[in-house]
């Protein structure tokens, strides 16, 4: 039986631990990421089946926003390699209200199969923040960028100044199931690059879920001997934490 004296220091220690463990909790809160791997069916300038990860992190804060993308996809037929692909992405929003901010973006890929030997682009607009409830997010971005690709076989470089188009959505169907879109338009003199990821996620058990995506990237200008359109369609499994 514990004593009086010993229960006041037990309480004690408890509220001086409380404020700790709250920052502690509302810190962790903050962050956020996922991780996934499975399988992607790719067609366009590959036509195969491929393997697939991304790793992605959030943080959210009261004045800025991070969140970083890395992904790869790789496959192999008959020991040749046969898709090749790794991207990264970056983007920092500074707050100026609820329902504003200044989107700063950075992203580059390298897709070996595609007839560029990278393309990157960087950015920055006003964002806003057209839904923002418990169950929905609609993000609408517009502004100013510039490209650099480079071409494979000739190492031609291309550069321009582009305008960027963004939207970014999310439905929260129910506890286990939600919808995502993102759509990215970077439109410039020369070329015009679109690209859309619509996916359904469904959760299995605590952190773990199956997503379902359907990727189309659409170039117009292209080197000779690549086609225009690259679509990938994947079912992985994602670890969120």
């Amino acid at each position: 039986m514990r004593t009086p004296s010993a229960l006041f220091t037990a309480s004690l220690l408890a509220l001086m631990s409380s404020p700790a463990v709250m920052a502690a909790e509302e810190e962790k809160s903050a962050w956020s990421g996922s991780a996934e791997l499975g399988s992607i069916r790719t067609s366009g300038n590959t036509s195969t089946s491929s393997t697939t990860g991304k790793f992605e992190v959030k943080h959210t804060g009261a004045q800025w926003d991070s969140r970083l993308r890395l992904t790869s996809l790789n496959s192999k037929d008959d020991g040749e390699t046969s898709k090749e692909k790794y991207t990264a992405g970056v983007q920092f929003d500074r707050n100026f209200s609820e329902t504003t901010y200044l989107a700063i973006t950075a992203d580059q890929e390298r897709d070996r199969f595609s007839g560029f030997k990278y393309q990157g682009t960087a950015g920055f607009g006003f964002g806003y923040r057209a839904i923002n409830t418990d169950t929905m997010h609609l993000d609408l971005e517009a502004g100013p960028g510039y490209r650099r690709d480079k071409v494979d076989d000739t190492g031609e470089i291309q550069e321009e100044a582009i305008g960027r188009l963004a939207l970014k959505y999310q439905w929260t169907i129910n506890e286990a199931v939600k919808f995502f879109e993102e759509f990215t338009a970077d439109m410039g003199a020369d070329n015009n690059i679109y690209r859309s990821e619509t996916g359904l996620q469904s959760r299995l058990n605590g952190s773990l879920a199956m997503n379902l995506s359907y990727k189309i990237k659409y170039v117009d200008e292209v080197p000779l001997g690549s086609d225009n359109k690259d679509t990938e369609f994947g079912v992985t499994l994602v670890y969120s934490f």
